[in-house]
């Protein structure tokens, strides 16, 4: 199902995500003669390290904003539970249990999703009727097998992944901030200011390369004073001018401190006609009355599916 919710128009998207969204602290019909629910109370979920991924261990790799559980018994969808959850099963005995950490794509709470980048629990449990078994917080990772980091950026490195479009590398910016104020992983995070007298710019990322058009995602940490905007280049064909497309405007979000979002590109994408190699670009805009703009942003991850 991630494959095609992630890859499909952003409409079909939403209305998906309404149908399933109707399940949220809810259960499928019950089948067979059982009338009694067995209950499991699922915690949430941990982000821990997986060693066969490069970066695993650095501080922010691991950030996540796990909201759901996407609940299966036997193979067969339940339903989709706000964590923490109370979960009603009309089984007993042994059964398998399979639980997906769930997101909401683009922050949006209508759009919600299995993450298929990250590990899923199964486990098998005794159901009891009446009973409750508590599944406690479960640590999960990115799968390695499933996930390719087009680009991971911490901002721990000397060399950054996003360059200001036209301007030298040393006149970038895109700028490394060790603010202790204001970094909440690492050492560093990074920071793009724009006063009130100044003109937008773009920071435009190193070319991607892709060629698998079932999911690529964005994820990104945040926290802002002003609105920016994420967006895609590339070119439908060699002959063909770049073309900048907005993904998506981040709200300013000052009083709330680092958030982080799921951002999916394959809409756009579609729309610059799958190049094989393209861009993302980060692009601070103005807010009145905001003299003194700045946009923190960390942990930026482009992943998608293996090449074919």
């Amino acid at each position: 199902m991630s494959k095609k919710l992630l890859s499909n128009s952003y409409l079909t998207i939403i209305l998906l995500a309404f149908v399933f969204s109707i399940f949220i602290v809810s259960c499928n019909e019950f089948e067979g003669d059982q009338e009694t629910p067995s209950f499991i109370y699922i915690k949430g979920f941990n982000m821990v390290e997986n060693p066969a991924i490069a970066q695993s261990s650095t501080d922010g790799f691991q950030t996540s904003a796990i909201t759901d559980a996407w609940v299966f018994v036997d193979n067969i969808y339940i339903g989709t539970y706000s964590l923490p959850c109370k979960v009603p099963i009309l089984k007993k005995g042994n059964h398998k249990i399979e639980i997906k950490p769930g997101i909401k794509l683009n922050g949006i709470s209508l759009t919600r999703s299995d993450y298929p980048f990250y590990t899923t629990y199964i486990n098998t449990i005794n159901l009891r009727e009446a009973e409750t078994d508590t599944i406690e917080t479960m640590d999960i990772s990115y799968r390695d097998d499933w996930s390719v980091f087009a680009i991971s950026e911490l901002f721990e490195n000397s060399f950054l992944s996003f360059k200001t479009e036209g301007l030298l590398q040393d006149t970038n910016r895109l700028i490394k901030c060790n603010n202790t104020d204001t970094v909440e992983w690492g050492t560093y995070c990074g920071a793009m200011y724009l006063g009130a007298n100044e003109t937008t710019y773009r920071v435009i990322s190193d070319s991607i390369y892709c060629n698998n058009k079932s999911t690529v995602v964005m994820e990104i940490d945040y926290w802002c004073n002003i609105p920016f905007g994420i967006g895609m280049s590339g070119k439908a064909s060699s002959a063909a001018q770049t073309q900048y497309l907005n993904v998506m405007t981040l709200n300013p979000n000052a009083g709330k401190g680092w958030q982080k979002v799921y951002i999916v590109l394959g809409k756009v994408w579609s729309q610059l006609s799958y190049p094989e190699y393209f861009r993302v670009f980060l692009t601070p805009f103005k807010k009145d009355g905001v003299q003194n703009g700045w946009v923190y942003v960390d942990n930026i991850k482009i992943i998608h599916y293996p090449n074919k």
